[in-house]
């Protein structure tokens, strides 16, 4: 009896200690330099929900990597990955994160939505993705700062946060699409309006030259696995940043 009560404890304990390690290693995976996440920014509204433990409303706003596209559907999509990440680390609080991608559109299209897509939503906190499209279009660097500079300025007087997430990387992209004046341009943005820009292209180049993922010269199935891998990650990274914004 004693040697059966052994055996289980001592299976149990394996199972445990193989699960932490899954996660050790999941998290790992995931690491980026700390200089990649210094934040400034606050976000008040949302600090003011997540203390009080009352039903938190988020849009993510943005194009085809919003919508998660590229891994084939929106359960996969960094918004819901950041919900899942959220709702772990305050399971106290009802988080509703609404997934606003449509893919292709520009800034100012996005923009265009806000009245039926974003505010119609009653979000606490905007998630606000862009710029691919644009530079892909190339738009007019300034029009697209233009762009930026009345969404942000409609969501705040309408007493909701707001964060930027800037670009995705990868290696064929880069070398034919000049994403550097648009990076440039949505980081002195959000600087000038103290807002956290969240830096998806810094990370996912890091992560690159990591050999964690490669969109080039793959299957479409195995760039749907890599891209949910990617998603992931970014999803879970956003809900860190924003678990440290609104402390």
């Amino acid at each position: 009896m004693k040697r059966r009560a052994f055996l289980a404890w001592a299976g149990a304990l394996l199972l445990a200690l193989s699960s932490s390690g899954a996660l050790a290693a999941e998290a790992d995976e995931c690491t980026i330099p700390p200089d990649l996440t210094e934040i400034q920014a606050k976000l008040p509204h949302l600090s003011e929900r997540l203390h009080g433990k009352q039903p938190v409303t988020i849009v993510a706003i943005g194009g085809a990597s919003t919508k998660g596209s590229a891994a084939g559907g929106r359960e996969l999509a960094y918004p819901h990955r950041m919900q899942v990440a959220l709702t772990a680390m305050f399971p106290d609080v009802p988080f509703n994160v609404v997934n606003k991608g449509v893919s292709r559109d520009t800034t100012q299209q996005m923009l265009d939505r806000f009245a039926t897509d974003v505010f119609a939503e009653d979000p606490v906190l905007v998630i606000w993705e862009a710029g691919i499209s644009d530079a892909v279009r190339g738009i007019e660097v300034d029009d697209f700062a233009a762009a930026l500079q009345k969404g942000i300025n409609e969501v705040k007087n309408r007493a909701i946060d707001i964060l930027l997430v800037d670009m995705q990387f990868s290696h064929s992209t880069t070398a034919v699409i000049d994403f550097q004046r648009y990076l440039q341009a949505i980081h002195r943005v959000g600087d000038v309006n103290d807002i956290y820009v969240f830096p998806r292209f810094d990370m996912m180049r890091y992560w690159s030259e990591q050999h964690m993922f490669n969109f080039d010269e793959t299957t479409d199935e195995e760039r749907a696995r890599v891209a949910a891998k990617v998603y992931d990650c970014l999803g879970r990274r956003l809900a860190r940043e924003i678990q440290t914004v609104a402390q």
